[in-house]
């Protein structure tokens, strides 16, 4: 038999959005029931593409099929009074509520952590917005990029001579939702102990300043402002960098890895005299540019394959940058039973990312997305 799921008999109402979805999806890969409550029309995530054939379908959705996993589907209209009354109805038989409609939504409806907490006194109710439910910003609308911005985060990313540059896709809302899932399960570990609910506040403003990691600190501690370094590593002293670590090859990109090792081996390593000068090696940082115009040339001689075969062959901490064919055939996430291969009523056979983490006594279960609506009756009839 089966062990039990980590979090089976766990209850969620879910009442997220676009990438802050991906909370109830951790619970819900966990063992948590994850009801996910969607407004007329459905979740705007299922709107958004890619989409199966570049055909829209709220159901073929490739952010919808992903973030929303081991879901089930229910539509409530908050602004009809009998869908709010309905939803109230639900609390009582729910252990927890994650929402990210903005501040004052919920409230403004009768629906505020005070009020279900009233139908559930040991709810646990988790909102996540860009800016926290209290603070000058909390009634602003806000999204991934402006969380970035605000962080301070967008400053550090790009090239140093250019505008910043936002990184791919929504890691800011990634952490945020992250965030909101582990302060959620604290708060059921606490209510285990005391038997008291609790409201969390996720602010993804302050989730990305997790992100910042050493330029925040040496601001506070030293008064240095970091920069953007591009694909450059910045070395102890302020504005003394090692070459570029990111670079162009024969028909791809490779990570270079920089160390104090770097230019004698690398001189070996493509056989030019110039790369094994004392002054070089003795103050890499200081010809960072040379370095960087020599390693271009013979790197556009080699594809990336080859590159990292014969840099850690020499102990260099070379790596590919893997496009997603690439990744989708890689042997080590094939060993290690990554992507997982699921069955959709409507997008048929898809696959997908497992689990984030391996839990071997309970293990994730990556389950498909639903249809909107899907779960009316047997929610409804059983709330």
């Amino acid at each position: 038999m089966p062990a039990p799921a980590a979090l089976e008999g766990l209850r969620v109402l879910d009442l997220t959005h676009s990438t802050f979805n991906y909370a109830g999806k951790l619970l819900a890969g966990f063992g948590a029931q994850v009801v996910k409550i969607e407004p007329p029309g459905g979740d705007p995530i299922r709107h958004q593409p890619p989409f199966q054939a570049d055909q829209p379908n709220p159901e073929t959705s490739g952010r919808h099929l992903h973030m929303n996993t081991g879901k089930m589907s229910i539509v409530l209209d908050l602004d009809a009074p009998a869908d709010v009354a309905q939803f109230r109805a639900l609390v009582p038989e729910f252990d927890i509520v994650i929402e990210s409609r903005g501040s004052g939504y919920l409230a403004a409806r009768g629906l505020g952590y005070d009020d279900l907490r009233a139908l559930r006194s040991d709810l646990i109710m988790t909102s996540i917005s860009h800016f926290g439910q209290t603070g000058p910003y909390a009634g602003y609308v806000g999204a991934e990029i402006v969380a970035d911005a605000l962080a301070g985060y967008l400053n550090l990313t790009g090239e140093p001579e250019f505008p910043p540059v936002k990184c791919f896709d929504n890691l800011v809302e990634h952490q945020s939702a992250l965030q909101a899932a582990v302060g959620t399960m604290v708060a059921v570990t606490a209510r285990d102990a005391t038997g008291e609910g609790d409201y969390l506040d996720i602010s993804a403003t302050e989730a990305a300043m997790f992100l910042l990691g050493g330029p925040a600190q040496t601001f506070h501690w030293m008064g240095m402002k970091a920069k953007r370094n591009g694909t450059r590593l910045l070395f102890s002293a302020p504005d003394t960098f090692y070459p570029s670590c990111l670079r162009p090859c024969l028909g791809g990109y490779v990570h270079v890895h920089t160390n104090t090792r770097y230019p004698d081996l690398m001189g070996v390593l493509m056989e030019q005299d110039e790369l094994n000068d004392p002054e070089i090696m003795a103050t890499p940082t200081a010809h960072a540019d040379r370095i960087d115009e020599l390693m271009g040339r013979w790197l556009m001689q080699h594809d990336k394959f080859e590159v990292v075969r014969l840099g850690q062959a020499m102990r260099l901490p070379f790596t590919e940058v893997l496009t997603p064919a690439e990744i989708a055939v890689d042997e080590h996430l094939k060993e290690r039973g990554f992507f997982v291969e699921i069955d959709h009523p409507v997008a048929g056979k898809v696959k997908q990312p497992g689990a984030p983490g391996m839990l071997t006594g309970t293990p994730w279960e990556t389950r498909r997305a639903p249809l909107l609506d899907e779960h009316r009756n047997e929610v409804l009839k059983n709330g």
